[in-house]
């Protein structure tokens, strides 16, 4: 298992990018909960954050691809606005122990 960070790294209600070896993620954080996504916009399929900075909305609910607007819910991945309705980010299975994330 790789480690790839802390849970106190990532601020709460917001998205992140990370680089681990060749993945692109995007760890969010909801209300103290982790979820872990692959950073690719199942529409357009490149990264959901090009410009840079959180994609999260003020109270971290949603994630917003900044190439298309289409919105997913941060808990799930699931497309709920935008060109790719119904589908869904991929989601990256990881341990979380005493803080400490790792890759699965």
């Amino acid at each position: 298992m790789s480690r790839i960070g802390h849970i106190d790294d990532f601020d709460d209600n917001s998205s992140a990018s990370l680089q681990v070896d060749h993945l692109e993620l995007l760890a969010v954080k909801k209300d103290g909960e982790l979820f872990l996504y692959e950073n690719r916009c199942p529409h357009a399929n490149t990264e959901l954050d090009p410009m840079g900075g959180s994609v999260a909305t003020d109270r971290g609910m949603l994630l917003v691809c900044q190439h298309h607007g289409a919105e997913f819910l941060s808990h799930s991945g699931e497309c709920v606005a935008g060109p790719c309705l119904g589908e869904s980010l991929r989601a990256i299975p990881f341990t979380l122990s005493n803080g400490d994330i790792y890759l699965d």
